[in-house]
């Protein structure tokens, strides 16, 4: 969710200490596999909050519907109202800057009764949250502030998606974070060594994998995979699939056709934030020419 929020690009090649650990990883989740599959709960013992919680993730990342979204981690919070790591989720989501102040405040106060695994990802939320405010307020983020909160994402999700490997969602924003800090070719390879082969079939994992093989100039690859992400998505209200393809198209630079593409994501979802900014980009671009 960091690429639909705040994404922070470097092109930082892969280093021998990553590949190392990279290495350790992979032997932790194959030294996984012969043990029993761990769920998490994620904070709440409502099975109906889990599942509109989850579904929330399922829209905003593998189907690209930001309001459908929005709508099932409502649900969620509904269903346990003292869920905090729920509610920090419509904090993330809501463009509403004075009920996402409100919840930052609750949240924060109550930040200590989460347990151990719900805190790891709470305490990214409410940075999230705080640099959304701050947006929201015309307050600048400091490069402090932001390298605090990619860093920390990266040590606790980091820690949560390898007790957890069968976590599709906080793995996704995992490495999201990756390649904020070091780039998209370690994104790509830790797409590539941390993604279970289900996992790799999800909607994120497929359209990700081909924004990142765009970054690194391999355009084949990516067009390759929105034919894929086409077949797994056959519904024509998910938005995922026109995303991938605006993609492609900016970088053979046909912006006109892009921009149509946006135009016909933004109306099916006018929530899209995505979407929203690429939309004036894309004029913008366009008027430039």
């Amino acid at each position: 969710m960091i690429k639909l929020l705040n994404r922070h690009i470097s092109g930082h090649s892969l280093s021998t200490q990553f590949l190392l650990f990279l290495t350790i990883v992979g032997l932790t989740f194959s030294c996984g596999k012969s043990k029993a599959v761990v769920m998490p709960d994620y904070g709440t013992e409502i099975d109906s909050a889990r599942h509109y919680f989850l579904k929330g993730w399922e829209e905003i990342l593998d189907n690209g519907r930001w309001t459908e979204s929005e709508i099932a981690f409502r649900k969620a919070s509904a269903l346990d109202p003292d869920w905090l790591l729920g509610k920090s989720m419509i904090g993330r989501i809501t463009r509403n800057l004075e009920e996402r102040q409100t919840l930052f405040a609750e949240l924060d106060a109550n930040k200590d009764k989460a347990n151990e695994d719900e805190r790891l990802l709470l305490d990214v939320n409410l940075l999230s949250m705080q640099s959304a405010n701050n947006r929201g307020l015309g307050i600048p983020n400091s490069p402090e502030a932001n390298r605090k909160r990619v860093e920390l994402a990266e040590r606790n999700f980091g820690k949560f998606v390898r007790k957890y490997p069968t976590d599709n969602y906080f793995k996704a924003e995992y490495i999201e974070f990756l390649h904020a800090i070091h780039g998209p070719r370690v994104a790509l390879d830790s797409l590539a060594l941390l993604a279970t082969s289900e996992q790799k079939q999800l909607g994120f994992f497929i359209s990700y994998a081909g924004d990142l093989e765009l970054e690194l100039g391999h355009t084949e690859r990516a067009m390759a995979l929105s034919m894929i992400l086409d077949e797994k998505l056959t519904d024509p209200s998910y938005l995922s699939p026109l995303m991938l393809k605006a993609n492609i198209y900016i970088a053979f630079d046909s912006l006109q056709k892009a921009s149509d593409l946006v135009d016909r994501v933004v109306a099916a979802d006018s929530n899209h934030m995505i979407a929203l900014g690429m939309q004036a980009r894309l004029k913008q671009a366009i008027e430039d020419q």
